[in-house]
C-alpha cells in the first residue's frame, strides 16, 4: 500500500473498510480466473461465475470511489497527498 493510502486509511475507517473489501474482491476474481485458466475449461457456469466476480469487484470499487469523492476527510487527505507529491517532484 502506498504512503497516500496508508495515511488515508489511518484517518478514515470507512475508507479503510471499503478499500479492504475492494482488494478482497479483486483478489478473489484474479485467483478464480487463474484457477479456471489452469483447468483449461470454459464452461458457461465458469464464465458466469467470472462475470459475477467481476461485477462484485466493480461494485466494491465504485463504493470506494464514491466514498473518496464524497468524504470530506478523504478529500482533504487526498489534497495533502497531491501537495506533498508536487513538493517531492520539485526536489527531484
Amino acid at each position: 500500500m502506498n504512503a497516500e493510502f496508508s495515511f488515508r486509511t489511518a484517518v478514515c475507517a470507512d475508507y479503510e473498510s471499503l478499500l479492504i473489501a475492494c482488494q478482497k474482491a479483486l483478489e478473489t476474481l484474479r485467483e478464480r480466473r487463474e484457477e479456471i485458466t489452469k483447468l483449461g475449461s470454459s464452461r458457461k457456469e465458469q464464465a458466469d461465475e467470472l462475470l459475477r466476480l467481476q461485477a462484485d469487484y466493480a461494485k466494491a470499487y465504485s463504493r470506494l470511489k464514491k466514498h473518496q469523492d464524497n468524504c470530506e476527510l478523504c478529500r482533504f487527505v487526498s489534497e495533502i497527498g497531491k501537495t506533498n507529491s508536487a513538493s517531492i517532484s520539485k526536489l527531484n
